[in-house]
């Protein structure tokens, strides 16, 4: 049995099971999927995004591809981090963060950048370096104290947890920890 919701201009399904349910090719469920009935989840494998490339001091997060990114080449240069839901491609415009972050849901976004000899930072951590939908978004760091420099020789990993208060009101935790 499938029932449909209106959900902030979004048709989302609630899917009921009433006996154990295999599926035998990938399956894809489109926004949400309501688990109360008791419906029991084996496995679930969280969508990355591995890079190669660096914008120019600029990382932009497309949230629709995954929520945890790996880039695979040092870090260069300090940088800002600009979250959003898509970027425009071809005829298909861009999403913003808003439109795709319901008011009332979270997200876990982590950054993998690995550092060589030279460890960089988020350019202003705690005013300018974090943007979503390119306005400024400030941070709150654990402890709260904003990194001042990442970690040589290590894979440094940005966590935020990102909670869509308002229209346009977020709460931002975040972390910098280093792997090496």
């Amino acid at each position: 049995m499938t029932n449909l919701y209106n959900f902030n201009s979004k048709f989302l399904a609630k899917a009921e099971f009433l006996s154990s349910t295999t599926f035998s090719a990938p399956t894809t469920f489109l926004d949400a999927i309501d688990l109360e009935s008791g419906a029991q989840i084996r496995d679930i494998f969280e969508k990355t995004v591995v890079r190669e490339d660096y914008e120019s001091g600029s990382i932009n997060i497309d949230l629709s591809k995954g929520s945890l990114v790996n880039f695979t080449v040092d870090c260069s240069t300090n940088f800002t981090i600009n979250l959003r839901g898509s970027a425009k491609i071809g005829d298909t415009p861009a999403v913003p963060l808003r439109d795709y972050l319901p008011i009332g849901r979270s997200i876990v976004l982590t950054i993998l950048i690995p550092m060589g000899s030279s460890a960089y930072v988020m350019s202003n951590p705690t005013t300018t370096g974090f943007k979503i939908d390119n306005v400024d978004t400030t941070i709150r760091w654990i402890n709260s104290t904003s990194p001042t420099s990442g970690f040589v020789n290590a894979t440094n990993v940005y966590t935020f947890a990102i909670i869509r208060n308002a229209e346009k009101d977020y709460t931002v935790l975040g972390t910098l920890s280093s792997f090496g």
